[in-house]
Formats: structure tokens, sequence, C-alpha cells
């Protein structure tokens, strides 16, 4: 039977089967399910999230930049002779006879309505310019994290599709050996019948029949999980299940690409900026700060009328001269940071190197793998075409024939997971070297080929 009617068979077969998958069927490509996951997996979205936080922490890292503006409205009511003899003062309205020393030590109770406008910018502030630096390279670390989580979801889709492809695959072989099994039990039990084969052929017929048959049931329900978890990585609701429809299978060959570009490691080497940033803020807090305000305010013993307006100039510099050993010990809890960032750097680019080489070698491995499970396939299918053949002349024994096919139908499925694995190994490489799903599928097909 040739391939356009193994898969005729098996839609057929799905078709049949559909009710007890419970869910609605929904065909999808290999592009589609890609981009479904790049976009809608949860892991993406909370990527995503914690980018744009990252982000809006930069800006307010920032901030120190401009000057602040703030508005003030409020009253009071004090009859405190400091409070009071102020009060009188601020609202102009202060006499001589508001000099008399009872009226001093006990003043009456006094209402003061105020309201402001103050402003204040710290133009020279050193650390504060570190923690910008800071926040910026923990935003750039945030964003490529995202970046790396919308390409690692595309592969965790990529692998989830050609794992459903495979157990398609792989229900497509169990149905050709059940198909088999059922022809051969009926050719036993006719060959019995007529007094050729004894009960016992016939027993392993049969034997060999409900074997096929529990590896259909167990095809199939390796086929629901595979959409199923196709499904979870397409962020798709539990009752809709994708139906690949991308049969061929298609990855990546075994072409390098520069761990130096690639997102996570970028990430990793931002957040190791970031910590140095952090050490260099904390050195800073030692150095001068410089922030100039002003203000603009009014008061009356009404809250609409009378009110007298002053104004505040000035600037201040502020220079730590101890504070409690606070500044050293952020300062060495920001080394010992920025340390711990550095070694786990440079721990994930010794692991994606040791990482890429051990891909690069499971390619080529899996290359030489698929073809020869796909040669002794094709061997043990033809040798099976011929076995039953000399079977139906009666050359052969029952067990000759059942030990034959029983052979090729294993030899069937290693070969749809040889090429599986094949194409997995080289989806893998592709991910680890940041390169893209079609850049040497050509390299793969050759090496089939060969």
């Amino acid at each position: 039977m040739n391939k356009q009617m193994h898969w005729l068979v098996l839609v057929s077969a799905l078709a049949a089967w559909a009710p007890a998958l419970g869910g609605q069927e929904t065909p999808v490509t290999l592009a589609e399910a890609v981009a479904a996951a790049r976009v809608a997996s949860q892991d993406v979205l909370a990527a995503h999230a914690r980018a744009r936080a990252a982000e809006q922490g930069r800006v307010a890292a920032g901030a120190f930049r401009w000057p602040t503006l703030g508005l003030e409205a409020g009253a009071i009511r004090s009859d405190d002779p400091v409070a009071a003899f102020g009060g009188r003062l601020r609202q102009g309205r202060f006499s001589q006879a508001d000099f008399e020393p009872a009226g001093l030590n006990h003043p009456d109770a006094l209402t003061d309505w105020s309201g402001a406008v103050g402003a204040a910018w710290a133009p020279l502030d050193f650390s504060a310019d570190a923690a910008l630096r800071a926040a910026g390279a923990e935003a750039e670390a945030a964003g490529l994290g995202a970046a790396w989580a919308e390409r690692a979801a595309a592969f965790r889709a990529e692998a989830r599709y050609l794992e459903a492809v495979g157990a398609a695959r792989r229900l497509d072989a169990a149905l050709s050996a059940l198909r088999s099994a059922e022809a051969n039990a009926r050719i036993t039990q006719r060959r019995r019948d007529e007094g050729l084969l004894t009960d016992a052929d016939a027993l392993q017929a049969r034997a060999a029949l409900e074997g096929a048959r529990a590896g259909e049931i167990d095809a199939r329900r390796a086929l629901a999980d595979a959409r199923g978890r196709l499904g979870v990585a397409m962020a798709w609701p539990a009752g809709r299940i994708p139906l690949p429809t991308d049969t061929a299978f298609s990855a990546p060959g075994a072409r390098a690409g520069d761990l130096t570009r690639r997102l996570d490691l970028r990430a990793s080497g931002a957040v190791v900026r970031a910590a140095d940033a952090r050490v260099s803020q904390a050195r800073r807090a030692r150095l001068p700060r410089l922030e100039g305000f002003a203000r603009l305010s009014t008061h009356a013993p009404d809250a609409f009328s009378g009110a007298e307006r002053d104004f505040t100039l000035g600037f201040v510099v502020r220079v730590p001269i101890f504070t409690g050993f606070a500044i050293r010990s952020q300062e060495r809890a920001a080394a010992a940071m920025r340390d711990a960032a550095t070694s786990e750097h440079e721990l994930r680019i010794r692991e994606a190197e040791a990482q890429v080489a051990e891909a690069t070698r499971a390619v080529g491995a899996a290359r030489q793998g698929a073809a020869a499970a796909r040669a002794a396939s094709e061997a043990a299918a033809e040798a099976a075409r011929l076995m039953r053949r000399r079977f139906e002349e009666g050359l052969i024994t029952t067990a000759d024939l059942l030990a034959v096919e029983a052979q090729a139908a294993a030899l069937a499925t290693r070969a749809v997971d040889a090429e599986l694995g094949l194409h997995m190994a080289a989806a893998r490489l592709a991910l680890l070297t940041d390169t893209t799903t079609d850049t040497i599928t050509d390299d793969i097909t050759r090496g089939l080929d060969r």
C-alpha cells in the first residue's frame, strides 16, 4: 500500500474514533502551531509582563533627572504660642498688641488656611545615575528573556507537533500490522479448516491478531496524548484538539549558530552588567548630592480671602559622613551579588557550549540511525511479503510467518521513532544555536537519502 493510501486509511480511522476524543478537532499547520505558542503561551505572557515591569522600573529610576512638582492645601487651628505667633506673621496680621506678654504666652487659638506649590530637583546625584544604568540593564535582560521565552515556546510547540505527527505515523504502522494480522488469521483459520494446519497454528495467529489490536489501542491512546500536549503548548482550551496537517517531517539541520548572540545568554550578560551597576550605585552613595528646591505658599485666616504669599528658594548639598556602616554593607552585598551573577553567567555559557556539542553529536548519530532504521524497515517489510507468499504456498510454518511479521511491525515503528528522533534532535540544536527551522533542512534530507 502506498503512502497516500496509508494516510487515507489513518484519516478514516481517526474520523471513526473522533467521538472518543471528546473535543472539537481543528486542523493546524506547523507554522500556525508555532505562531500560537509564541503569542499565547502562559510563560511567554508572564515573561512579557515581567519585561514591561522592568521597563517601567527603568523609567522610574530615571525620574531623578526631572524636577518634581507638588501642590499642598490644608488648615490648622492651634493655641500653641509658636504656631499662633508664626501664623499671625505669615498671615500678615501681626500688630503692636501682639507683643503683649500675656498674649504671647497664652494666645487665643488661631486658624491658618494654607496652600503651596513646591518643586525639587537633584541635578547632581551620582548614585541615582548608577541606579538608572542598573535598571536599564535589568530591563534589557527582561526584554531578552521575553524574546527567549518566545523562542523556547516555539521550540516546544514544534516538538509537540512532531510528536503528534510521529504518533499518527505509529498508529498508521499499528493499523498496517493489524490488517496483516487479520489476513494471517483468516488464512490460518481457512487452512486449519482444510486440515492443512493445526489448532495450535490457528491459536498462534489469533494471539498475534489480539496483540496487534492491543498495539492499535495503545497507538490511539498515544496519539490522543500527543495531540493533547500539542494543544497545551499552543495554549488552546481543553475542548479544542489540534489536528496536524503537515504530515511530512520538517526540521532544521546541524549548522551551528553564534552562541554570543543567543537571547538567553545575552540576557544573562545583561544581568551581570546590572549587578555591576548596583555595586557602583552603592559606592556612589558616599559622593555629594546636590538638590535645589522652591516653594510658593499662601496663608490666610479664611479659606478664600485674605491670603498672604511668600516664597522660598534654595539648594542643599548632602555628603554622608557616617551612616552606621550602611553604605559599606550595601556595597559588599552588591559586590557579592555581582560575583554570583558573574559565576552563573559563566556557568550558563559553559553549559551552552556543552549542550551545543552534545546536540551536534546527537544530530549526527540520529541521522545515521534514521537511515539505518528506514533501511531495516524496508527490508523487513519486503521479507514479510515474501514470507507471506511462501506461507500461502505451504512452504513455512505459522510461527515463522508470525515472527517475521512481528519483526517487520517493530522495525516500522522503530523507523518512525528514529525519524522523529532525528528531527527532534535537529530542532533542539536549532534552539541551542539560535538558528531557525529553515536553515538546513536540506542537510537532513541529503543525509536520509544517502
